[in-house]
């Protein structure tokens, strides 16, 4: 240890002696420097928020100035907001959510195009979801017209997708019989209640409330494929093509085609580079332990990792790393 880095340390510890004699009950808390705007707990982003902080800080635990936090927000649509506004470094949104801030579309039309946004890992994907009850007559998209339909919560990212997919049909809301905004919980208690025939929302598989649905209610996953979603993918790059297998959940042995978005975690150009490249080599140099932090993690590849540009650019400092590592040219 250096007589400088001794004589800091000493201070330090002088100035903590003094302040616990004046006033022994106040506890000091420091804020980590990096924070990343995940999401309320119960809800994915929650745990892979804290995952990515807790590889991240065993990574560069000899710097304080990269010590990371994972902090509670609204979910998708805040979180991009968080970057945007400077109060979170980093934030988890989906793939059209984020295409859509940078241009200022969808949700971000009001607020209009952060040009300052930048990926920095492709993360989970998560599947658009519709589940009916069994005793409906509901087996594709198209059936959900004139029905009661649980829409999801305002300001849920999902519900972006939802509005986009209905675009594709033709339809908007008005075209359900009975449209309700319900969380997560709520979608699941009135479809076993009978007080709606479908429930539509987004998520990673395997998912604890689908599980619970199909489960306890006996509902079944209703295929979201057809012309539509062909146009879908075919026009919007940061969906994808999904599959939810069979024999995942009771009551459904077959395979479920949809479509979906990839979870990324994003920034702003604002970050300066190095931080940025310690957060990606972390993740991706440790991908064996951080896979095992959360099941929708599980299935995570290095190549996949890398984000699309057609979303957004790279941040510099995880372009530097996927170079490095062989991941681009």
């Amino acid at each position: 240890m250096t007589r400088e880095r001794s004589f800091r340390l000493s201070a330090a510890v002088f100035m903590a002696a003094s302040l616990a004699s004046c006033a022994a009950p106040i506890a000091i808390v420091t804020r980590a420097p990096v924070t990343i705007a995940a999401a309320s707990p119960g809800a994915i982003y929650h745990p892979v928020g804290n995952a990515i902080c807790r590889i991240a800080n065993l990574a560069n635990a000899e710097d304080p100035a990269k010590r990371c936090h994972a902090i509670e927000s609204d979910g998708a649509v805040a979180n991009v907001e968080r970057v945007r506004a400077g109060t979170a470094t980093f934030g988890l949104t989906q793939s059209d959510l984020a295409y859509g801030a940078y241009r200022g579309e969808g949700p971000f039309a009001a607020t209009g195009p952060d040009r300052e946004l930048r990926t920095v890992i492709a993360l989970h994907r998560e599947s658009f979801a519709v589940i009916a009850r069994a005793d409906s007559a509901i087996h594709t998209f198209q059936d959900l017209r004139g029905r009661r339909v649980g829409i999801g919560k305002r300001g849920a990212g999902y519900t972006f997708t939802r509005d986009v997919v209905l675009g594709f049909y033709g339809w908007t809301i008005s075209d359900f019989d009975r449209a309700l905004e319900l969380g997560p919980t709520e979608q699941n208690e009135t479809l076993c209640a009978n007080r709606v025939d479908a429930i539509i929302f987004e998520a990673a598989h395997p998912d604890g409330l689908t599980q619970e649905a199909t489960s306890e209610c006996r509902a079944r996953l209703v295929p979201v494929a057809g012309g539509p979603i062909d146009r879908l993918l075919a026009t919007h790059p940061y969906y994808i093509a999904s599959v939810i297998p069979g024999g995942m959940y009771e009551g459904n042995p077959a395979d479920t085609p949809t479509f979906g978005t990839q979870t990324v975690l994003l920034t702003s150009a604002r970050q300066p580079d190095d931080l940025v490249y310690a957060v990606a080599k972390a993740v991706l140099g440790d991908l064996a332990d951080f896979r095992r932090l959360h099941p929708a993690l599980s299935g995570l590849e290095r190549k996949a990792m890398v984000p699309s540009e057609a979303v957004m650019p790279i941040h510099p400092g995880a372009l530097r790393y996927y170079r490095e590592a062989g991941l681009l040219p």
